[in-house]
């Protein structure tokens, strides 16, 4: 919803910026002049505590609470629920329930009309409906498998979608595609319309599918799945000669016994997993699907939204191009820590999450050719030193899972650079970061952001 418009509507516009940051306090003003002509539509609380909620209804989350006699501006209205709208503390939407306030007169004629009939009841009534919002939408998970939640771009209306793990929105916005996986190791695709209805199997009994990503059409899915390779090793023992050693043993893992025998020794070990991975690509309306050429570890597929033809991922030695017309693929990288790639709106770059110094997670950027790399997170001295003061054990932060904009400008992320797991912004060239999910803002949810560093979507913005 655009809330400035909706103010100069209702006021002059020298108290434009006072309500504003009125509003976000918890208070209502009305200037003294004309009052008739600017009377602002509010609520007051009537209970102890009135919940906030992210939606109009009790199943909502809940992220915030009014005290009794506060008063609120309302900014809109759910006439199925009875349910008001209106600006939290932290200066975003959320609804409350209209048993626990009293409306002024302003709310009555501004959001209730009398001829209110039973095929608009469901409609939420705003002082914008007549201009619908362009605001675009992120999804993320809170941990693997775990729950999905949306959020528009600019933070506000945070809302619960489903549960499953590597969220990605469809290049229009409308549709979200998510796996699930059973205690078996199997997962199925699943999609789900943004608002939260129509969700549906599109494909099951894949072994541990993960990161799907949709073509520019919406028509199509590729994922990668565990395809071969040693999954669940079990004990081996060896016996060896004396003259051995114990350098014939491939990817030993971990030793669980050893003990001498009459010509050597006996050697039981645990081989450590060496799943294999693959390619493939799902008509999101049949299910039918294909496998697509792939490498050994064929991993975080991304579809480049400007050339259909074209396929990125990440294998065992960097990120691979795959033409999906001919089925050609050609190295784009040849560094092994290129982790996530996603490919920008417009096909002509890629971001990255990056394996730095083989301890930490940072952020960096290529041309779809893999020239021109640049780094855009990076934990200064500054900060290191501030930590060690505070007695601290210096450590860098981690910035994993980045996102593009609609517009390719700016990349959303997943950072633990304040402690916590949050979700961040910045500009396309890494300048601005700053929070768009905060920690404190996610708790009053309810909900805690964990990244496991197993080659998790994190979050999506298409």
């Amino acid at each position: 919803m655009n809330y400035q418009k909706y103010l100069k509507k209702l006021i002059p516009h020298r108290w434009l910026l006072m309500l504003t940051l009125v509003l976000a306090s918890g208070l209502a003003l009305v200037p003294a002049a004309s009052a008739q002509e600017t009377a602002i539509p509010t609520l007051t609380v009537l209970t102890e505590t009135a919940v906030v909620r992210s939606g109009p209804g009790t199943h909502y989350p809940a992220f915030d609470s009014f005290e009794q006699g506060e008063p609120r501006g309302i900014i809109g209205y759910n006439a199925e629920t009875g349910w008001w709208q209106v600006i939290s503390t932290f200066a975003s939407p959320g609804w409350i329930n209209g048993n626990d306030v009293a409306v002024n007169e302003a709310a009555r004629q501004q959001f209730i009309s009398a001829d209110t009939t039973e095929s608009t009841a469901a409609t939420v009534t705003t002082a914008t409906a007549a201009t619908p919002t362009q605001q675009s939408s992120i999804v993320f998970q809170s941990s693997t498998g775990g729950q999905i939640y949306v959020v528009n771009a600019d933070g506000s209306n945070l809302r619960y979608l489903t549960t499953g793990l590597d969220p990605a929105l469809s290049a229009d916005g409308t549709r979200v595609a998510f796996v699930r996986w059973d205690g078996a190791g199997f997962g199925t695709l699943h999609v789900i319309n943004l608002d939260g209805s129509g969700e549906r199997v599109v494909m099951s009994g894949v072994r541990n599918a993960k990161s799907p990503t949709w073509s520019a059409d919406g028509q199509e899915i590729i994922v990668s799945f565990q395809h071969g390779g040693l999954r669940d090793p079990q004990e081996i023992c060896r016996e060896f000669d004396f003259d051995d050693g114990f350098h014939r043993i491939d990817n030993i893992g971990q030793i669980t016994k050893n003990r001498r025998s009459d010509d050597g020794w006996v050697l039981c070990y645990i081989p450590k997993e060496d799943l294999r991975w693959g390619l493939r690509r799902v008509n999101v309306t049949s299910g039918q699907f294909e496998d697509l050429p792939h490498d050994l570890y064929s991993q975080s597929p991304t579809w480049n939204p400007a050339q259909p033809w074209q396929e990125v991922y990440d294998a065992a030695r960097g990120l691979v191009s795959l033409d999906l017309n001919r089925g050609v693929s050609w190295a784009v990288t040849d560094n092994a820590n290129d982790l996530l790639p996603v490919i920008s709106p417009d096909g002509t770059k890629i971001a990255v999450t990056y394996h730095q110094d083989n301890e930490h997670w940072d952020i960096q950027v290529m041309k779809i050719d893999g020239s021109e790399r640049a780094r855009l997170t990076q934990t200064s001295y500054l900060d290191l030193v501030q930590q060690e003061l505070t007695g601290q054990l210096p450590r860098s932060f981690n910035n994993v899972s980045p996102a593009w904009s609609p517009d390719g400008s700016q990349l959303a992320f997943a950072t633990d650079r304040r402690g916590a797991w949050e979700i961040w912004l910045m500009n396309a060239d890494g300048s601005n970061p700053q929070p768009l999910l905060a920690a404190d803002t996610l708790a009053k949810m309810g909900i805690t952001l964990q990244v496991d560093g197993m080659n998790e979507r994190v979050l999506s913005w298409r």
